[in-house]
């Protein structure tokens, strides 16, 4: 078959040739040539074996494109950098600077009122993981003083929880520390009493408000109770069923303490007339302290003169003729609440059935 290309034909399709590039019937002339002409068979040799070059500008451009490339993750990093950098610097300010308002959980806190017409506030952190910063002491209107800070980590710009303010209290009718009321009209308010006096409420078949009381108080030293509202006619009661065995006359303090919380929920739940803890004994024998606000309004003499006699340097406790009016402050709550202790101290509830 005769050859009907040329060597220059041949050497013009050879680059083509040896990518590929080329048609099935090119492919046939140029190999028909190649098997015929050594030179040009020798040219294909070296085309195929030679490393390809990138063109100039192609090679610029690569050159461009991986300087971009670099250029494009060292932005990256950097923003990355940063980011990181003002989030570390953000959380530190906040732990260490800024901090969060006070919170009264992690505090303590002592109240003098040695030197008259003064009241000494001595505030501690409990926890030692805890410091503060930016204590103040404001006045605010009706006679209240609030004393606030900023509780932060410990670090070398802070690193105690401790503080002292005293305060003339010509004028002043309470003290809060952020926002835990901590002193009222001459008498130091304890947090229990606080939570007792803001989960008051006017109704006994107000179950979810009923319930807010008795967590705020212990009945729970007793044992895991249920409710049970009488709620249909007057009198209205409630009673609390204990699950934990109990023997009559031998609980001791629990006992007084008792005492002390039913006195507290007869003043705070507006329309209770009656309150039961019902309990069992080891042989299932079943026995109740029952306290009425009948029964209670009529010991209030006794209960607050004999309280009065043993604390004559203090505040007298005021006595009222129900025990519902102990509720409107905290301040006489806190001290029914603690007469209620001696009244079971001195057993005058020791036997009541």
């Amino acid at each position: 078959m005769k050859n009907d290309l040329t060597c220059g034909v041949v050497r013009d399709l050879l680059p083509s040739y040896v990518e590929g590039l080329t048609s099935p019937e090119s492919n046939t002339a140029v190999e028909r040539h190649l098997s015929e002409c050594p030179d040009c068979a020798q040219l294909r040799t070296a085309l195929a074996g030679a490393p390809k070059q990138a063109a100039p500008e192609d090679a610029k451009e690569v050159d461009y494109l991986k300087k971009v490339k670099r250029r494009g993750w060292r932005r990256v990093a950097a923003a990355v950098a940063v980011t990181v950098l003002l989030f570390t610097a953000g959380v530190a300010a906040k732990l260490f600077v800024i901090g969060t308002p006070i919170q009264t959980q992690g505090m303590s806190w002592v109240i003098s009122t040695d030197v008259p017409g003064q009241l000494d506030i001595r505030v501690y952190s409990i926890w030692s993981g805890t410091a503060c910063r930016q204590w103040e002491t404001e006045q605010e209107p009706e006679g209240i003083v609030r004393v606030t800070c900023r509780q932060v980590l410990p670090s070398p710009l802070s690193n105690s929880g401790d503080y002292r303010a005293v305060l003339n209290t010509e004028g002043v009718n309470a003290v809060y520390l952020g926002d835990q009321l901590i002193w009222q009209g001459g008498i130091e308010i304890s947090p229990q009493i606080d939570r007792i006096y803001q989960a008051q409420t006017p109704y006994v078949g107000d179950a979810p408000a009923v319930g807010r009381v008795l967590n705020a108080l212990r009945f729970d030293t007793c044992g895991s109770y249920t409710l049970e509202l009488h709620t249909s006619s007057a009198p209205y009661r409630l009673t609390l069923n204990f699950s934990v065995p109990q023997t009559s006359g031998k609980m001791g303090d629990s006992e007084k303490g008792l005492y002390q919380d039913m006195a507290a929920v007869l003043a705070i739940i507006g329309n209770l007339d009656e309150i039961e803890c019902a309990f069992r004994d080891e042989n299932s024998q079943p026995w109740s302290r029952v306290l009425t606000v009948e029964e209670l309004n009529q010991d209030l003499p006794r209960i607050v003169a004999d309280y009065n006699e043993r604390f004559s340097h203090g505040k007298p406790c005021p006595l009222y003729d129900d025990v519902k009016d102990y509720a409107g402050s905290c301040a006489d709550l806190e001290q029914l609440y603690d007469a209620m202790w001696w009244a079971g101290e001195g057993g005058i509830y020791a036997e009541t059935e």
